[in-house]
């Protein structure tokens, strides 16, 4: 089995360890590339050859948030899925999660073991 390869954009430390927590719980191999700051992130897609099976995305982060990134990600020719992982619970940002062509999944954190797997089936 290959592993899965996952970008995590969360400046959030604790919460990318536990989301790798979740992905190796279930036992699936993976490897994780972090960012804390999303601008570094866009950077490092603008000019990657990988491949990437999704990004896992926070929405309130500094210099630039989730929206923002999405907003310039769009322009790139090639695109990975997106699914959001966030503590917002507003109906605003819900209502836009679910209108952007960009992303497949709005998730709330923390990430649970189903849902990981939800968006390991929806990806995989």
């Amino acid at each position: 089995m290959t592993n899965i390869k996952i970008i995590q954009i969360d400046d959030d430390f604790i919460n990318n360890m536990a989301n790798e927590r979740l992905i190796k719980k279930i036992g699936i191999p993976y490897e994780v590339t972090n960012f804390l700051d999303p601008t570094e992130a866009l950077e490092f897609l603008a000019q990657t050859e990988e491949e990437f099976d999704f990004i896992l995305l926070d929405i309130n982060m500094p210099r630039i948030n989730g929206w923002e990134f999405l907003d310039r990600y769009g322009k790139f020719e090639k695109k990975f899925p997106i699914l959001m992982s966030t503590s917002s619970s507003d109906p605003n940002d819900i209502k836009k999660a679910k209108q952007s062509e960009l992303l497949l999944g709005f998730y709330m954190k923390p990430l649970t073991t189903l849902m990981m797997k939800d968006i390991l089936q929806k990806c995989g």
